[in-house]
């Protein structure tokens, strides 16, 4: 055996180990599609009956009840209705019941919207994810800090109890709705629930790419319709 044909075979074996040792080193990485179902699977399995609560917001309501009653009975006032109605003003009598408390509503979004065409791998490592706007859950007053205001005393903290039973009715459920109210136009308008949702799912879904085999993953996530925050994994 020839010199050239020694090397050419030892030249060839040595390119062939490098091979072999490249193909063992080399790791792709997950697969898109296990990206996508390891974060679609992480969101859900977190969200009890399906919607996932991303954060909170403190509040304050204050609502107005108006308790005027007419004082003649209810037969004639119909009748008075129908047949003289410039009337009607002056035989009201009563008073308005003004409102206040604080509160806490929690905010996030149902994860049932939520689809694997909605998380993309950008880049090796780094993973978008397109959520939908957020929503109010839950609204929570805080009654035993209720206030009510009267023309002789301005605000005094009483308790639901003492209110009369109508007026009570009414203001608590006017206050629930005052609450959900505010905090759609804050979810709106606010950026930083937006920016608490982000975060959240950061932590959530950081250890579960890890796991899945994502090394130092990186995220992209969109809120809503407009707002892009780009999050390092670590």
């Amino acid at each position: 055996m020839t010199t050239h044909v020694r090397a050419a075979i030892g030249g060839g074996v040595i390119a062939g180990l490098l091979l072999v040792v490249g193909v063992l080193l080399w790791d792709p990485g997950p697969s898109d599609a296990t990206v996508r179902k390891t974060v679609l699977t992480t969101i859900q399995d977190e969200a009890p009956a399906s919607f996932l609560v991303t954060g909170t917001l403190d509040m304050r309501a204050t609502v107005r009840v108006d308790s005027a009653q007419y004082l003649t009975p209810s037969w004639l006032t119909s009748l008075l209705r129908q047949t003289q109605p410039s009337a009607l003003p002056l035989l009201r009598g009563g008073s308005e019941t003004q409102v206040r408390v604080p509160g806490t509503v929690s905010y996030g979004f149902d994860v049932q919207t939520l689809d694997a065409s909605m998380i993309a791998v950008d880049d090796p490592g780094r993973v978008g994810v397109a959520l939908p706007s957020l929503t109010v859950h839950s609204v929570e007053p805080d009654l035993g800090r209720l206030e009510v205001r009267s023309q002789a005393s301005g605000w005094m903290r009483v308790l639901p109890s003492d209110m009369p039973a109508a007026v009570r009715r009414e203001a608590l459920g006017a206050v629930k709705a005052a609450f959900r109210e505010q905090a759609a136009r804050r979810l709106e308008a606010a950026t930083q629930p937006c920016v608490n949702t982000a975060r959240a799912l950061k932590k959530m879904l950081r250890p579960a790419l890890e796991a899945a085999g994502v090394e130092a993953p990186q995220f992209r996530i969109r809120v809503g319709d407009e707002l892009v925050l780009q999050l390092k994994g670590g």
